[in-house]
């Protein structure tokens, strides 16, 4: 069977979801507009809610006295917008390039998702399974969408399917897991010129220091960075409390273990004057930890085995070296499936863009791995 994608309709689609703005956990007015195109084209669509977000979108194709089989997830959500742009945010083409927030992280792949679906609702009664979209909310917070999405039972007997993230046209066969820890870093208050006291910004930063080589000792892997150093603010006083908020990721083990090695290198910190109080940054969600697909498994193979009908050549593997909504379905859902999206650039930077080409390659494999699954 010949499906084949509609390049202008899919660019026209991404320009027109750059466009809409959707900012973690305020991403209603893309949510209606998904829920409208989708209810053209899918059996059923339904907005699922998500306490503080705009709540996740779900579109089901094939007939529902069919056992539910593929998974397209893709998170609809974008950071802020960052000073400097030189591209129009909102959406700007020059070439085979496509400008825009969220371009390449990642309306693009969400693009290529629902462009081919909308192949497939041609011969949607043909499917020997039903396929599910999820566009999904707050992944650039805490994952709410996902983790609700997880929670809720609506994936039962999804076994394969692909997540949606810039990923340069690899294949991701798993993830690294995160962890944040707050850092308070407790000094001495004294006056400006007195040498007695201990000033805790000063402190902080020693500890920075030390932190961010921690990733380059034998055997550690993953990476450190701080996100935040903040403290009390005086005309003359040394300030006597500093916080750190300090970002880990890192590719194997638990999050009891890693939140141990990292804290017991924290403690050696040398000429290091202060004393310290960490603890895991809270937050709605858990942690995501690392997991990874095995590549003998169906849904591995059934994404490798698209990806070389229709490229032509072998993907690269990797890792992907931070977290995503992938990590969730594995942890909380029990689903293990690879990550794949486009080529591009500015990832939560200004002047982000996206390949178009890869975008028309992601969307054919995209469609290439539905179809023989579910139709060959």
């Amino acid at each position: 069977m010949d499906l084949k994608i509609n390049s202008d309709r899919l660019r026209d689609l991404l320009l027109e979801i750059i466009s809409i703005k959707s900012f973690f956990s305020r991403e209603v007015e893309l949510a209606d507009f998904l829920i409208s195109e989708l209810a053209k084209i899918a059996d059923k669509v339904e907005r699922q809610p998500v306490e503080g977000c705009g709540g996740n979108v779900i579109a089901y194709f094939g007939s529902e006295d069919k056992p539910l089989k593929y998974l397209l997830m893709c998170h609809m959500d974008t950071v802020e917008l960052f000073e400097g742009w030189s591209r129009n945010p909102w959406g700007e083409v020059d070439g085979d390039i496509v400008y825009g927030i969220g371009a390449f992280d990642s309306k693009s792949s969400l693009a290529a998702m629902i462009e081919a679906l909308r192949v497939v609702s041609d011969v949607k009664d043909e499917l020997k399974g039903r396929v599910i979209l999820a566009a999904v909310c707050d992944e650039e917070g805490y994952s709410r969408g996902t983790y609700q999405l997880a929670k809720s039972g609506k994936l039962k007997g999804v076994e394969l399917g692909v997540v949606g993230e810039p990923t340069q046209m690899k294949i991701m066969k798993g993830a690294y897991g995160r962890l944040v820890f707050d850092i308070t870093v407790k000094g001495r208050a004294a006056v400006g010129t007195e040498r007695r006291g201990i000033n805790a910004v000063v402190e902080a930063c020693k500890l920075v220091l030390w932190a961010v080589k921690y990733s380059s000792k034998p055997k550690v892997k993953g990476s450190v960075a701080p996100l935040a150093i903040r403290s009390q603010e005086f005309i003359v006083t040394h300030p006597e409390r500093c916080l750190i908020r300090m970002d880990r990721h890192y590719p194997s083990g638990s999050d009891e273990e890693e939140k141990r090695r990292f804290v017991s290198y924290l403690k050696k910190a040398p000429d290091f004057r202060a004393n310290t109080e960490i603890r895991l940054m809270q937050r709605p969600t858990p942690y995501a930890a690392p997991y990874q697909v095995p590549e003998n498994s169906p849904a591995f193979l059934s994404l490798k085995k698209a990806y070389i009908e229709v490229l032509g050549r072998e993907p690269e593997v990797e890792l992907y070296h931070t977290v995503s909504d992938a990590n969730y379905l594995h942890q909380i859902g029990n689903i293990s499936l690879p990550i794949l999206g486009p080529r591009g650039g500015n990832q939560h930077s200004r002047d982000e863009y996206v390949l178009f080409d890869s975008v028309q390659d992601l969307c054919k494999v995209y469609l290439k791995a539905i179809t023989s699954t579910l139709l060959e």
